[in-house]
């Protein structure tokens, strides 16, 4: 068996997300993906071996773009100047680091090291983020019925494929490019998330490549990649909370069970922690739907190591 090797994988979008993509909902849609193509055996026995040979995967990020660590924070005070004030809000609010910027500092990663690296969605150094909200009514969960008063919601189409459709998603596994693209082309086509049948979700597969030099880094922390739980092998974490309300697929609904899983209280993608062991961390959670036991939810981490700069 080969062993497990780090992946990126470009996807370039066609068409509007209606669903993030994030990594638990990914998992979930390449075990479909896997039972559509191999059959309900090959799905069962796959994920039976996740144990001990896991696919690990991460959330979608924009091209060569990773989720901005949570870092210690410099604890000195001072009086900023107005423009300096300003430049610290806008720093404060970007959400992801470039590539080169972890890699170039990983060894001495800090808020001042990390800050010429900081960037926004590439999308909005021009124009605002392209999003269309429309209107949900809310369903009472127990009685599977909208409430006669309000309940009224909206949710967002993220359209920024528009402007930027290269996404990143990371996935460490003892797999084959080939088995890695055939599945991933697979999700393109049949659609990823909420709304496929309208036409949201489709994308097709760029490219596959290992990256050993993202992988091959060596520190006394890890940032996480993905949305996942906190477990005991995860010391003195620092995380931004993420509840997560998820469904079963198509199929399985139509057969009778409930849509909706159980809520789950999942760490976002950017959490640092210092690890007790090699991993994995985070769980394969189960018992996360009412009915059906059989239903899982990945909410392990897809990890990099790194150290932090010295106070």
């Amino acid at each position: 068996m080969s062993a497990a090797r780090l992946y990126r994988i470009r996807l370039h979008l066609t068409a509007p997300l209606a669903t993030p993509l994030t990594s638990g909902t990914l998992f979930g849609h390449l075990c479909w993906c896997r039972r559509e193509l191999e059959g309900e055996k090959a799905l069962v026995d796959w994920l039976r071996h996740q144990e001990e040979r896991p696919w690990l995967i991460s959330d979608g990020f924009p091209a060569d773009l990773l989720p901005r660590p949570l870092l210690r924070r410099d604890g000195s005070a001072r009086l900023l100047a107005t423009e300096e004030a300003d430049r610290a809000k806008k720093l404060a609010r970007l959400p992801f680091l470039r590539m080169e910027g972890f890699l170039k500092h990983r060894d001495s990663l800090s808020e001042a090291t990390i800050a010429p690296y900081l960037a926004a969605a590439p999308e909005s150094a021009e124009r605002p983020l392209l999003r269309h909200r429309m209107a949900h009514n809310s369903i009472d969960r127990r009685r599977g019925t909208t409430p006669e008063e309000g309940g009224l919601f909206f949710v967002e189409e993220d359209w920024s494929f528009a402007v930027e459709a290269r996404r990143d998603v990371y996935l460490k596994a003892a797999a084959e490019p080939g088995e890695i693209r055939l599945l991933f082309e697979h999700l393109g086509e049949r659609g990823y998330g909420r709304d496929t049948t309208w036409g949201r979700g489709h994308f097709r597969v760029e490219g596959i490549e290992p990256l050993p030099a993202l992988d091959a880094g060596r520190g006394s922390r890890r940032l996480s990649l993905s949305h996942g739980t906190l477990t005991a092998n995860m010391e003195d974490v620092r995380y931004k909370l993420f509840t997560h309300f998820g469904k079963v697929g198509d199929v399985m609904a139509a057969g009778g069970a409930r849509p909706w899983k159980k809520p789950i209280l999942l760490a976002r993608p950017g959490a640092t922690f210092r690890p007790r062991d090699e991993g994995p961390f985070g769980e394969l959670l189960t018992g996360v739907h009412q009915d059906r036991p059989e239903i899982r939810h990945d909410a392990r981490h897809l990890t990099l190591a790194f150290s932090e700069a010295e106070s």
